[in-house]
């Protein structure tokens, strides 16, 4: 049976940017040293966070050792293919239309980056062919 994946809080989803940067099987440590670092978030904290996510399906630790390899269940690419459907539901009424609008209105797309998304709206439309 396929679980429905969840929108992740802020916190959780970034401690699985770093599993998922990792690239492979990771330990608890190595993911302190780089969430350490860069959230200043202490071990206890990121100790809670691996539960939680273990709990919600989206990574499982295998015992190795002394230590814990973690390693994701859910991929980066079918996380962000449920989030962008969804954020674009609640922010854009499902309209990738209005997205586009709502990036050109606040001058957040270059005009390299509309020729970017008029060469790949083409090449879309070549493939459906």
């Amino acid at each position: 049976m396929e679980q429905k994946i969840k929108r992740l809080p802020d916190a959780e989803l970034e401690v699985m940017k770093a599993v998922w940067a990792a690239e492979e099987p990771v330990t608890r440590t190595q993911l302190e040293q780089v969430l350490g670092g860069k959230k200043q978030w202490a071990p206890t904290t990121i100790l809670a966070m691996l539960t939680r996510l273990e709990q919600k399906g989206f990574l499982e630790r295998e015992k190795q050792g002394r230590a814990y390899l973690i390693r994701p269940l859910v991929s980066r690419e079918a996380y962000l293919q449920v989030e962008s459907q969804s954020a674009l539901g609640r922010m854009f009424g499902g309209s990738a239309k209005n997205l586009i609008a709502a990036l050109h209105q606040c001058h957040a797309l270059s005009r390299q980056e509309v020729q970017e998304l008029a060469d790949y709206l083409e090449q879309l439309k070549q493939e459906d062919e």
